[in-house]
């Protein structure tokens, strides 16, 4: 009986040292990701976006174009595009309004597209890597403050370019938004008033402040 004991105490052990290795390994993947896309001093990224409700049936599908350079970015999707330059943002229709508002950094449920490309804060999330069989890692993100209105994140991070390849954010009635990324191009150029809302160029737009 002492030794099935011993021998339950070294599996626990077992599980105990194999469980910080997993955490490990996963928070040096994010770490790769994070200082790809942070050290880029301008990101050129295609994307599609799928919306499914909690049966995994497609609500809605769209691909777009994002421009990231630091805390700035320029998101088109469909007709929609977002401005931010750091401080405001600015979210046309692709019509006729286009609404201003500064940044609210309180919001902490609300993701950056800075945010989803490198990973996310680590520090607010219990992270699991779950696999690395094929091209890319695969690793689960559960937040510590169970407040948040979604309940985990999976991120696919390629192995031989340690860039997030694919998101899926799941909120708490599992519906579920998928991100993929199709192509990152790193180190460009991008002028700052490329995340400005530039008034000049939509003649008749109204502008409502928020």
């Amino acid at each position: 009986m002492k030794k099935f004991f011993s021998f339950l105490i070294l599996l626990a052990g077992a599980s105990c040292a194999l469980n910080a290795q997993n955490t490990t390994n996963a928070e040096s993947i994010l770490d790769k990701a994070a200082a790809k896309v942070q050290l880029s001093k301008g990101t050129n990224v295609s994307f599609s976006l799928t919306q499914k409700d909690k049966s995994t049936h497609i609500i809605s599908s769209s691909k777009g174009i994002l421009k990231v350079k630091g805390e700035k970015y320029y998101l088109k999707q469909e007709a929609t595009e977002i401005f931010c330059n750091g401080v405001q943002v600015w979210n046309y229709d692709g019509e006729k309004e286009v609404t201003v508002a500064n940044i609210d950094k309180e919001d902490e449920d609300a993701f950056s597209p800075e945010q989803i490309l490198t990973g996310f804060n680590k520090k607010e999330f219990t992270i699991k890597l779950l696999s690395s069989v094929g091209t890319d890692h695969k690793l689960q993100l559960i937040p510590v403050d169970k407040r948040k209105n979604f309940k985990e994140i999976i991120l696919y991070i390629n192995k031989s370019t340690n860039l997030v390849s694919k998101s899926i954010i799941t909120d708490k009635l599992n519906a579920a938004t998928e991100v993929v990324f199709t192509s990152i191009s790193l180190n460009l150029t991008i002028p700052d008033n490329q995340f400005v809302f530039d008034a000049s160029r939509h003649p008749g737009v109204e502008i409502v402040n928020q």
